[in-house]
């Protein structure tokens, strides 16, 4: 299996660090690292990266088609973009405008594939809908054969 590196980037407050808590928790612990995180006092998912940071310990995943080490660097083989889609106010900071300038100065610049990630969907009132207004995709009736109509996180990994 191979090894990638990942970036996470967003806003504060958007839920990076609960991101690759929860990937790391579910796809990434071993026995000895969960026994450590368990006897100490960190019960949340929020509370594991700032764990691994302070024990010197590389935050790691699996996915399906490769181990993914979460680095602090603008050219990671996969990079997440996370907005967090209860704050309104975010909009402005973290919309199409201001990743189009990320990605036009190379602050962020995944060499494989950059994944989108609208974290804090549990408010109902909430709902993302992507279409293709040009061919009508998704406006009236879901396409057939396209990648971005849904999926999992592990799926887009590959």
């Amino acid at each position: 299996m191979s090894t990638k590196s990942l970036a996470v980037f967003g806003h504060g407050r958007a839920g990076k660090k609960s991101i690759v808590g929860s990937l790391i928790y579910r796809c990434g612990l071993d026995l000895q690292k969960l026994g450590q995180l368990e006897i100490g006092t960190n019960r949340k998912i929020s509370e594991i990266v700032p764990f691994f940071d302070q024990k010197g310990i590389a935050k790691a995943f699996y996915a399906p088609s490769a181990q993914f080490v979460v680095e602090d660097t603008a050219t990671p083989d996969v990079a997440f973009w996370v907005v967090d889609a209860s704050s309104p106010d975010q909009g402005a900071q973290l919309g199409p405008a201001s990743l189009a300038r990320h990605l036009a100065e190379g602050s962020v610049n995944p060499k494989e594939k950059l994944i989108i990630l609208v974290n804090k969907m549990s408010r109902s009132s909430v709902r993302i809908v992507p279409i293709a207004a040009l061919q009508g995709g998704n406006l009236i009736e879901s396409p057939d054969g396209v990648s971005w109509t849904g999926g999992t996180l592990m799926e887009a990994l590959g």
